[in-house]
């Protein structure tokens, strides 16, 4: 009694909008990473996408915890709303690192692992778009699996080449000790979002 059915609840739409706000966050600090100097409103923005983000995730499971049924297992929902909520999470830390170590300028690795993260997250609101009618979208929802997977070894490169760099070319140890954890936090971000992809892709595998 009072059990919500799968009609009155749109799920796809839980995790495009989710992923909505991971791409807004994305977007945020790829404008403070736009010039040379990192443009600090920007970053500030993206502590009110997290909390737009928190609010999103709270609200899609109260509607999961009421539902009767769902189109995809109720834990799947679940993990997938959650993995989303940690990518913005990892988005609004990245952040709140640059400016807890008080990092002023941007730098090409920097910029370069911002702008994937954009690239993954506006791959992902594909994703999501396409899973809406996943039975019909299968060649769609493999392409942009493909395509986060391919980005993220793409960062796996940049992140072994800026940490050889860092080490060969930067002497002073604070400078090293920042960006060494700066890299090591954007490269996690990254892989993320080929959480989020591998979790739908373990999704199809298994309504197929």
């Amino acid at each position: 009694m009072g059990k919500m059915s799968t009609k009155s609840v749109d799920y796809f739409e839980m995790f495009q909008q989710g992923v909505s706000i991971s791409l807004e966050a994305a977007q945020a600090l790829q404008a403070a990473f736009r010039d040379r100097c990192i443009v600090e409103s920007e970053l500030k923005s993206i502590k009110d996408i997290e909390h737009k983000g928190d609010t999103h995730v709270h609200q899609c499971l109260r509607k999961i915890d009421i539902a009767f049924i769902t189109p995809i297992d109720r834990t799947d929902i679940v993990d997938i709303i959650k993995a989303i909520e940690n990518l913005t999470d990892c988005i609004d830390a990245v952040a709140n690192h640059i400016a807890i170590f008080n990092i002023r300028e941007s730098s090409t690795y920097l910029r370069r692992f911002v702008d994937y993260i954009v690239q993954c997250c506006k791959k992902l609101d594909e994703l999501m778009a396409a899973l809406k009618n996943f039975k019909k979208n299968h060649a769609k929802i493999n392409e942009c699996i493909v395509e986060v997977n391919r980005i993220e070894e793409e960062a796996d490169r940049t992140y072994a080449e800026s940490m050889r760099k860092l080490f060969e070319n930067e002497t002073d140890p604070i400078v090293i000790i920042k960006k060494k954890e700066l890299y090591q936090l954007l490269e996690q971000t990254v892989d993320c979002c080929e959480d989020i992809a591998d979790m739908v892709e373990n999704v199809m595998v298994a309504k197929t």
